[in-house]
């Protein structure tokens, strides 16, 4: 098209409004699939204590079983370890360096205060008075003036060998003394830690150490060796042990960071109980083993019924799960020819596909109980069998790769609900989900057997290898349960096929969906209703072949579906096989009967093609994208020729003339293909009109042809249709036009415009 003619036709058409459900509609419907997945899903916690009152030595009335996998914790038992950790833990005593040169010091300065006083005393100068006040200042202890007089007469201080004693408390000091061992904490057989600032923390034992009596023991005994008289002693012991003081002492807060040490240390003891353990079967004793598991199962159980209910999370993942897939569905307008359906085709999949997994979870304990043989396998692994795929292959083959794509992730999570929100179940569904999808687009959608190609091919080659991994990486698996759940995985693959192959032509009666499959069976020529145009009307059964060439080339230019078009067009003028004399394509074989009717005869007969086509396209059951073709082909346009000799007659009267009475009663075009198969329909026609046509001719007869729709607003109710795709499907049809109508090199030797020589 030309940019003049865009432009005009843009001014002259409306604003287009598409036409989209009720929001509100919507909205429940989604609703109504998000609560109905969730209801089926949702299994209900089983309590597996029913009899919460019982006591050790009473008879169990039902059996105890575990009715779900559980991790909890031995409150008992983690307390029993945390309390042998606080026993292990040494006290920790402190060494304080310090006081040991603080006694030594206080010493020295003793002796030379009572030195000085003894010089003063012997100048007569000392008082005794002020004597006590100094030493109270200067040392804090009490001694009263006669206890000062008796050590500065008798020269007390003198006697001791300061040198000795100030050797023996230091080495007093390095040992350590502690005020008593008598009652302070201990560890096993005397045990301490001793924290000092200079070697930090060092093992001990208590009798490492002296206390009080003993220091009082070897200072009696010194003083003695020194000549001090019992009364010398009396008074100078007291001050002497107040200098020599306890450098060891308990410390809480250091114990206290060792007990903290060692109880983070300490894991707490939790028991794993599987899914299906029988704790304790009806009629036997309840034991004090049998009970501390009852109380941890009921107390695991009761903390579980606080949480928030697992259907509200299944409800709440669910419905933004559903939000984005119609979300994604809607802006990347995926699903292919079925896209209206799609949603709602997908939402009732959904729900199949949940009750067959409830199915088959009911199902194969019991077929697993009734077997010859017996395999040890979890519960669990039985959730390898069911046939995960069927869904991901029914939307594969209904709709398109994208669609599927975005389904099996949603039914990954339904699976993993509906297997007791298991991990590797999401993953093992997904993976086996999308090798579906791929498969049936590898091998396109042409033939049934797709659904079983995509599944032996595709499908059980991922759930072999994905059950295999996940046997081998499970704990104390042999290689008859390995080859169990292996052969439960192919068991899924077969069943999904053969189930999926089930509902596909169930699908497509209950919900009218058009597959590739169906397009291609009725696109074939073979069957009687093109038989039987081939025979009546020729001309239209080759008319509608070339217009499904045209629509064939537009649809692989815009990426829309060429089987649906091939349909479309070889279908569109199914109604004139009843009346083929009456159209011009066929009247090299019938007789023009147009001279005996009036004109608006003619165009009631023309017109009636529509009606007809609809009647055999109801009695054919054809699908509803191909009997648009047949409604909306013509649009609201008038029949042109009657019309205009309808006017020719009259002479310009127009006093009762209707115009509508030429005009054809279908619909304007509704989506892009039935506007491509008007477009097609009117351009081949006037192709046939023009003899030895030129490029130039081609592209003009095109462009008027799509010049003149738009001017008569023929595209207005058209979903998705732009300029952009009117300027594509034109240029397809000029390429096409131009490639059949190219001009051809003579035969050499041959005049076929003169007659043969008879």
């Amino acid at each position: 098209m030309n940019l003049d003619l865009e432009r005009k036709a843009k001014r002259q058409r409306p604003e287009k409004r598409g036409r989209r459900g009720s929001h509100w509609g919507r909205l429940l419907l989604g609703a109504f699939f998000v609560v109905a997945i969730s209801y089926i899903v949702y299994v209900p916690p089983a309590r597996s204590i029913r009899e919460p009152g019982l006591k050790p030595g009473d008879i169990a009335a039902n059996d105890i079983v575990v009715r779900k996998e559980m991790t909890v914790e031995d409150k008992e038992a983690s307390e029993q370890s945390r309390r042998k950790a606080l026993a292990a833990v040494v006290p920790v005593y402190e060494f304080n360096e310090q006081k040991t040169a603080g006694s030594q010091m206080l010493l020295a300065e003793w002796f030379r205060f009572f030195k000085e006083a003894r010089r003063e005393h012997l100048l007569g100068k000392a008082d005794l008075a002020a004597l006590s006040a100094r030493v109270r200042e200067n040392f804090g202890i009490e001694l009263p003036p006669p206890a000062v007089q008796a050590l500065i007469r008798g020269n007390t201080f003198a006697k001791i060998d300061l040198e000795r004693l100030l050797l023996a408390a230091r080495q007093w000091g390095e040992k350590g003394v502690i005020l008593s061992r008598t009652g302070v904490p201990r560890g096993a057989g005397g045990a301490v830690t001793v924290y000092s600032e200079r070697q930090g923390y060092t093992p001990a034992r208590l009798e490492d150490f002296l206390d009080l009596k003993d220091v009082e023991g070897q200072l009696a005994a010194r003083l003695r060796a020194d000549r001090l008289d019992e009364r010398e002693r009396g008074i100078v012991m007291p001050i002497l042990l107040d200098f020599i003081s306890t450098n060891v002492s308990y410390s809480k807060v250091l114990t206290r960071l060792e007990e903290e040490k060692a109880l983070a240390l300490v894991n707490p003891v939790f028991i794993h109980l599987k899914k299906g353990r029988v704790v304790l079967r009806s009629g036997d004793e309840v034991g004090r083993d049998h009970m501390r598991l009852i109380q941890l199962i009921a107390a695991e159980e009761k903390t579980s019924s606080r949480r928030v209910p697992g259907v509200i999370f299944i409800l709440a993942s669910l419905g933004v799960l559903f939000f984005f897939f119609w979300r994604l569905n809607a802006m990347a307008k995926t699903g292919g020819i079925n896209r209206p359906r799609l949603n709602f085709v997908s939402g009732m999949t959904f729900i199949a596909c949940a009750l067959l997994y409830r199915l088959a979870l009911f199902l194969y304990p019991l077929v697993l109980k009734n077997l010859a043989f017996r395999v040890q396998i979890e519960g669990d692994v039985l959730a390898y069998g069911i046939p995960f795929a069927v869904g991901s292959l029914i939307i594969a083959f209904l709709f398109d790769l994208q669609s599927a794509v975005v389904f099996s992730f949603i039914n990954a999570v339904i699976g993993a609900f509906a297997c007791d929100w298991d991990f590797r179940i999401m993953l093992y569904v997904l993976a086996g989900n999308l090798a579906a999808a791929f498969g049936i687009e590898y091998y396109q959608r042409l033939k049934r057997s797709s659904v079983f190609k995509a599944s032996f091919f595709w499908l059980l080659p991922v759930n072999l290898a994905i059950t295999l991994l996940f046997a081998l990486s499970a704990d104390g698996g042999g290689w008859l349960p390995t080859a169990f759940t292996v052969l439960l995985g192919a068991l899924a693959a077969l069943l999904s096929a053969f189930v999926a192959n089930f509902l596909i032509p169930l699908w497509e009666v209950l919900f009218k969906l058009v597959t590739d499959l169906k397009l291609v069976e009725l696109s074939n020529l073979n069957l009687p209703c093109f038989r039987e145009m081939l025979e009546k009307a020729p001309g239209t059964y080759h008319h509608s072949q070339m217009v499904a060439t045209l629509a064939e080339a537009a649809a692989q230019e815009l990426e829309l579906s060429p089987l649906l078009l091939r349909a479309m067009a070889l279908y569109h003028d199914i109604g004139k096989v009843d009346n083929p004399q009456f159209f011009t394509e066929n009247q090299s074989v019938y007789e023009d009967p147009h001279a005996q009717l009036t004109p608006l005869e003619s165009a009631k007969v023309i017109i009636s093609h529509i009606p007809l086509g609809l009647e055999k396209a109801e009695r054919l059951k054809l699908p509803r994208q191909v009997t648009q073709a047949i409604s909306q082909h013509h649009g609201s346009k008038l029949v042109k020729f009657f019309h205009a000799r309808a006017l020719e007659l009259s002479a310009g009267r127009l006093d009762g003339f209707d115009e509508n009475m030429f005009r054809y009663p279908g619909k304007k075009p509704q989506q892009v293909e039935a506007a491509i198969i008007m477009l097609a329909d009117q351009v081949e026609a006037a192709s046939k009109s023009l003899s030895a046509p030129g490029d130039q001719d081609i592209r003009n007869v095109v462009e008027k042809i799509i010049a003149s729709d738009i001017a008569e607003n023929q595209f207005d109710e058209c979903d998705g249709l732009t300029f952009k795709a009117l300027n594509v499907i034109a240029r397809s049809f000029y390429d096409k036009l131009a490639s059949i109508y190219h001009q051809r090199v003579s035969y050499p030797g041959f005049d076929f415009s003169k007659a043969a020589a008879t």
